[in-house]
């Protein structure tokens, strides 16, 4: 991969990507506990999807519950006009 295709990967990253990335989760592992079709998820991972507040609360649940932690929506999403 080229310098230029790596930064644009990196900046194109979400923060549920990120999230995804950092706690070594596994996709189909947080799809499976949230109730999420993997396809959604993976919308939500590449930004092409803007999640509902249910889905939101629904993956941050999911997400405290594999990583043993209380994570906070703001850590997976861009919420209140962060952007």
């Amino acid at each position: 991969m080229s310098e230029l295709a790596h930064t644009m990967r990196v900046m194109k990253t979400s923060r549920l990507q990120a999230f995804i990335e950092q706690t070594g989760l596994k996709p189909a592992g947080l799809a499976r506990e949230s109730s999420i079709s993997r396809q959604h998820l993976l919308r939500l991972r590449k930004g092409t999807a803007d999640p509902t507040r249910a889905v939101m609360v629904a993956i941050t649940s999911a997400c405290g519950r594999l990583v043993g932690r209380q994570v906070s929506i703001s850590e997976l999403f861009d919420v209140g006009g962060e952007r």
